[in-house]
């Protein structure tokens, strides 16, 4: 076992990854989350006692008449009543919407786990990081696992740091992860393979991950590698590859694990220490670095945390560079309000990662291009 030096801690580059980047794979936009919910007919949405609750709240409280509520104006009802500790109705106590929300979460995390599916793209990201400059940071708002699951494609010469401590991944008693897990945090002993000294590089999930189970008994997290799924007629995270014990009950106080991902609320007020630290580590990337890559993300109102990460820790001499496919001015306004030095590329991620752009960025000879 070996002790890997203090590395790639303030990368000069800093990828930043919203929804356009996944959805190419198949995971779908929040905008489709609520319509799937009262419309799709897989039988467990159609079947279980969570989707049907779900369902009869969206339909007594928000008739859409050919327009449906977003996924933050539905939290925020509900938050509306749970904050200010009061019921809706004799239907919907406090303790129903609470339970209610929970519920919610599993069902967003069940459409966007059924719906993806391996990624041919961020594998290609991935291979030219580890050809062309393997210190980088990235931070994502995406709770799919297209971005991790394909990591394996450059393991053993880089390894994964999430920037937490998970309960199933300490290394107590002589256990030694092998080559199947490297979803290790090589700041603590790790194995060389082949006498090769890994890179670390740090993804930060600010919002959380489908294969992150948080127990809210002692707080603590458990990482089940290559499984993302929730059942949700047996509101279960079994599978294939654990036991429902190993995947649903905290090894510590035999709580029930839950999903662990921030909803999205206008509101951000974290009162889990998880996601603020994560929020933390994410400023501590942002501050270090000097490029900032945008990739699919369109600053969507109820992400005002990450404007705020923005101003707070990125450089007003520090270059921002937007990969979006979208042409919206008002989505030029919204980067050129946090840095003076800001590129526009029209294009997809599957392109993007394709190019020769993406090359030249991690050489830091950025191609000027003309402007949207």
């Amino acid at each position: 076992m070996k002790v890997l030096p203090n590395q790639n801690d303030k990368p000069e580059i800093v990828f930043l990854f919203g929804a356009g980047a996944s959805y190419p794979d198949g995971v779908p936009l929040q905008t489709q989350i609520i319509p799937d919910i009262l419309h799709d007919e897989d039988p467990q949405l159609r079947n279980s006692e969570i989707s049907k609750n779900i369902e009869k709240f969206l339909t007594q409280n928000f008739p859409h008449f050919n327009q449906y509520p977003s996924l933050e104006e539905v939290f925020g009802f509900i938050n509306f009543f749970l904050l200010n500790d009061i019921s809706l109705s004799t239907d919907w106590s406090h303790q129903k919407l609470l339970q209610l929300k929970l519920d919610l979460t599993k069902v967003i995390h069940y459409i966007i786990s059924k719906k993806t599916s391996k990624s041919e793209n961020f594998k290609l990201f991935w291979k030219e990081i580890r050809d062309k400059n393997k210190n980088i940071g990235i931070v994502t708002t995406n709770y799919d696992t297209l971005i991790d699951e394909a990591f394996d494609a450059i393991y053993a010469d880089c390894l994964l740091d999430y920037c937490l401590d998970f309960t199933n991944y300490r290394y107590e008693d002589g256990h030694v992860l092998d080559a199947f897990n490297w979803w290790v945090n090589p700041q603590k002993p790790t194995s060389f393979y082949n006498d090769i000294v890994p890179t670390r590089i740090k993804l930060i999930k600010i919002h959380g991950s489908l294969n992150w189970k948080y127990c809210d008994c002692c707080s603590q997290v458990t990482l089940t590698p290559w499984q993302h799924q929730i059942n949700l007629k047996k509101d279960s995270f079994q599978s294939f590859l654990d036991s429902e014990r190993q995947t649903s009950i905290c090894p510590f106080d035999e709580n029930k694990l839950s999903s662990l991902i921030q909803v999205p609320t206008h509101l951000k007020v974290n009162h889990n220490h998880i996601f603020n630290k994560l929020y933390d580590e994410a400023l501590y990337l942002v501050r270090n670095a000097k490029i900032l890559v945008f990739i699919g993300y369109s600053f969507p109102e109820a992400d005002v945390h990450i404007r705020a990460l923005i101003r707070r820790g990125f450089s007003e001499n520090g270059k921002i560079i937007v990969i979006n496919k979208s042409k919206a001015s008002d989505l030029k306004y919204r980067y050129e309000s946090l840095a003076k030095n800001v590129e526009y590329h029209q294009m997809t991620f599957e392109r993007f990662v394709r190019s020769k752009l993406l090359k030249n960025i991690l050489s830091h000879s950025i191609i000027k291009t003309t402007q949207l």
